[in-house]
């Protein structure tokens, strides 16, 4: 996995007469060996003569030892100019061709067979596909070889995060959870080897679990037993002041040179380097030392006696103490020490550590931080510390309760401000709860008299409007937001503002927006703790696709969930990873739509954020659907009535109900569905998603019953997206064939693709009606060409228009009633018709499909 572009080296190579072979460089379990051997295997089974010598420091002190089984029998060694002569005569004789010579580990190889091997590349008798440990290239045998400007060498780095990604879905047979993913990357180095222990272990203690549709970390990350012996031997080696400062770093990494050669000696720490057990890097004016892997770090930690553990970081924090604070982080670390030697610290110290810890989003540490702080010390500010903490991790019963106990402690008008922003955010954003967290507002304001801070309260007003089903009254408090001197305020309530504009159709205000907002989170993030720059990301995505540039949205969203999943910031990378399911099921992607809809699904679940549940699980129903697997779509609804109900984005949580029903042949029930839907997004402000309601009610057969709808929300929602679908459900009501392929145009021009392939398979099915078989074959030649963006996708659309005879609306209805396994009765009941009309209109269809009975049905409708 992950090597493609070297594959391909590997071929090239082989396919020019003038190379002579491929010498591969790499680090210990990168895949050098694995890589060489696929590569040798191809060469076999295309029928290339091949044979194979492993080179092992043991086989080096006899001569010839490692490819003696090469040589012709017989062969007399006392003359060795003689005996290679006849050797490289052995190779050579016949019409054997090109031979293929693999030797894994070749600086391992003794003077003698480096030699033979020299003389057979230079009679041109071998194609040599070598390994080589990286840090051996001194070896005479290496030196040898690099002599030989007929040898390419390749050098093997380790995986890059998204390989990783891809590795470790293909042996997991399914996708992975960016995080989990991420974790594992950083844990193996991106080592493959390391990788496959990690996984294995983490398999065999079931803490590497399937969850839905994804595979995810659910606890401690471990590798094997062997894994750890491997590592412990590596370790071993090194002196004891080598080990203890392993140990050091093992605690306290990253430290810098000057810290760490106070307690260890400057030739033990190069000594430690030059044996690649650590790595010293410059940055700017300081230069960090740390271990050089991870799994380092873990074994050390795991066999460190708990008595030394606290002697160590007792002398750390002593020695920090003694050359004074003199980094931002300085306190945090101090704090962390002092807790791990003595179980205590200073009071002062902690609640500095704490904030610190808040500002790099690691709440975890906050809550650790918190509970060792004394009864006497806690305040309103860390109250509020902690009750932020709690949210951010989904203890969002417990935040509240902290949250509200703090309020009757302020004794001033700001600290009342701050615990009232923060209570209603978790109420909202974490439980959903927008009618509590208005109500909480209010009292709030009750106790504030400050005719600033009641301004700056207007901030938290207009979001909970913006986000509970207000969104045009919610505007109108956050009009000014952009005044508001306070940066934390202002900048959550610019977010806010972006949503609400993109939300009610105003999506070029809401991009020039977005785009100062999330300038104005990035540098604000830097010196105000606040929540993750990403959040700002997700807003400014949602704008790009209400606009109508899903690419734009797709790379937005992307670096924003990329950045939050690193920094660990758990709730933006959640609703990002909505969005990008969001973004691709728009483009008509539907594996990827499901994808991201299963990652937004199960981190919700598992960090308890109920506000997104109904969004993601579907989301997830409706591109599995789509995918053609009604029967798991539904199954994965089983729930979804016990997930709150929120006003956000309101109706867009039925689609996957409305798709399931589609997929099953039940048109009728599905745009019923859609229409309530679009009812309830009207009724709470969200133009754009009224829209998409309305577009999924077309798509499934409503295109007359809606369209006048469209045409009025047109007038209020700019960008190239809106109009493209209104055209679309004008064309698709019309029925007019011309509209539907501009339509089309415009929709694949947006990157709608799925829409875009539809409108010209449903022109394709007009066209071939009206007896216009030429402009037919190219309307539906258009539709495929446009589907195979979709992976896949299944419409009623895309598998009725393509019939040999256009059907109408009420055979295309029972037809896919048909081919879902109903009866004539059931369809009957379903449609409210007689057996015997539902029986009169499946004979139509027959004929205009050209088929004979309801087994060739289901294969006729998807057959392009």
């Amino acid at each position: 996995m992950g090597r493609e572009a070297e594959v391909a080296m590997l071929r090239a190579a082989w396919a020019d007469p003038e190379c002579h072979g491929v010498i591969l460089h790499g680090d210990a379990g990168v895949g050098k060996s694995r890589l060489a051997e696929r590569f040798w295997d191809e060469l076999a089974a295309a029928g290339t003569q091949t044979d194979r010598a492993v080179a092992t420091a043991a086989a080096a002190v006899i001569p010839l030892g490692a490819i003696a089984h090469l040589l012709p029998p017989g062969l007399d060694l006392s003359d060795p100019p003689a005996a290679f002569r006849a050797a490289i005569a052995a190779f050579t004789q016949g019409s054997r061709g090109r031979f293929v010579l693999l030797v894994d580990d070749i600086h391992h190889l003794d003077a003698a067979s480096s030699t033979l091997v020299m003389q057979l590349l230079n009679a041109r008798a071998v194609f040599l596909v070598a390994t080589v440990l990286s840090g051996h290239g001194a070896a005479d045998s290496v030196r040898a070889l690099g002599q030989c400007d007929r040898l390419r060498t390749l050098d093997l780095t380790v995986l890059q995060p998204s390989e990783t990604e891809e590795t470790l879905a293909s042996v997991l047979g399914g996708a992975v959870e960016r995080r989990s993913s991420l974790e594992l990357h950083r844990a193996s180095g991106g080592n493959l080897l390391f990788l496959r222990e990690l996984v294995h272990g983490a398999l065999e203690r079931g803490s590497l679990v399937r969850h839905g549709e994804l595979w995810r970390l659910a606890g401690k990350l471990a590798g094997t037993e062997w894994l750890s012996e491997q590592i412990e031997d590596r370790l071993g080696t090194v002196s004891a002041a080598g080990r203890q400062t392993l140990q050091l770093l093992a605690l306290a990494e990253p430290l810098s040179v000057s810290d760490l050669t106070v307690q260890a000696s400057p030739t033990v720490v190069a000594d430690l380097e030059a044996a690649g057990l650590i790595d010293v890097r410059v940055d700017g004016r300081r230069t960090h030392v740390t271990l050089a892997h991870p799994l380092y770090g873990e074994v050390i930690r795991a066999r460190l006696p708990v008595v030394h553990r606290r002697s160590l970081l007792r002398s750390l924090s002593e020695r920090l103490e003694q050359q004074g604070r003199r980094r931002r982080d300085d306190a945090l670390r101090m704090a962390s020490w002092q807790l791990g030697a003595t179980g205590s610290a200073d009071p002062e110290l902690i609640i500095l550590a704490a904030g610190l810890a808040r500002h790099g989003h690691d709440y975890e540490q906050v809550l650790n931080l918190l509970a060792a702080l004394p009864d006497t010390h806690r305040s309103v500010r860390t109250r509020t510390l902690e009750g932020e903490a709690l949210y951010q991790l989904g203890r969002l019963s417990e935040a509240d309760q902290v949250l509200s106990r703090a309020y009757p402690l302020a004794r001033s008008d700001e600290e009342r401000l701050t615990i009232t922003m923060e209570r209603t955010q978790n109420l909202l954003w974490g439980a959903g709860k927008s009618e509590e967290a208005l109500r909480v507002h209010a009292e709030g304001r009750a106790g504030i008299s400050d005719p600033k801070l009641l301004e700056t309260l207007d901030v938290d007003q207009g979001a909970i409007l913006v986000i509970g089903g207000q969104p045009q009254v919610g505007l109108q408090f956050l009009e000014a937001v952009e005044a508001v001197p306070e940066d934390r305020v202002r900048i959550y309530g610019l977010g806010m503002k972006v949503l609400g504009l993109g939300a009610t159709g105003r999506t070029a205000e809401a991009i020039e927006l977005g785009h100062y907002a999330y300038e104005e989170h990035a540098r604000a993030s830097t010196h105000v703790v606040i929540q993750h720059p990403s959040a700002s990301l997700s807003a400014l995505s949602l704008a790009y696709v209400a606009a109508g540039d899903l690419e734009g949205a797709r790379r937005t969203a992307e670096r924003g969930h990329s950045s939050a999943v690193e920094a660990g910031a758990t709730q933006p990378a959640a609703w990002l990873a909505w969005n990008l399911g969001r973004i691709h099921w728009l483009a008509g992607r539907v594996a990827d739509a499901r994808r991201w809809y299963a990652e937004a699904f199960t981190v919700s679940q598992q960090r308890n954020i109920p506000i997104l549940l109904r969004l993601a699980v579907s989301g997830l129903a409706a591109a599995t659907a789509v995918a053609g697997d009604p029967d798991t779509a539904h199954s994965v609804q089983s729930d979804f009535d016990s997930y709150p109900e929120f006003p956000f984005l309101a109706g867009e949580d039925a689609l996957g109900r409305a798709w399931t029903l589609a997929a099953k042949g039940h048109l009728g029930d599905g745009r019923a569905v859609l229409c309530q839907a679009a009812d309830r997004a009207r009724a709470n402000g969200y133009r754009t998603s009224e829209m998409l309601l309305l577009t999924e009610v077309a798509r499934l057969g409503g295109a007359r019953d809606v369209h006048v709808r469209m045409a009025r929300l047109a007038d209020r929602c700019d960008g190239p997206f809106a109009h493209a679908r209104v055209e679309l459900v004008e064309a698709m009501a019309a029925r007019n064939a011309g509209a539907l392929l501009t339509a089309a145009e415009r929709l694949h021009g947006v990157g709608a693709h799925l829409l875009a392939a539809e409108a010209a398979a449903d022109a394709a099915g007009i066209l071939r009606g009206s007896g216009s078989a030429r402009e037919a074959t190219a309307a539906e030649a258009r539709g495929i060409q446009l589907s195979r963006y979709c992976q896949g996708a299944s419409t009623p659309l895309l598998a009725l228009a393509t019939a040999p005879t256009a059907l109408t609306k009420r055979e295309s209805e029972i037809a896919l009633l048909a081919s879902s396994g109903l009866s004539s009765k059931e369809i009957a009941n379903d449609l409210t018709l007689s057996v015997r009309t539902v029986d009169n209109h499946l004979r139509q269809v027959f004929t205009k499909l050209g088929i004979t009975s309801r087994r060739q049905l289901s294969q006729a409708l998807r057959q392009k």
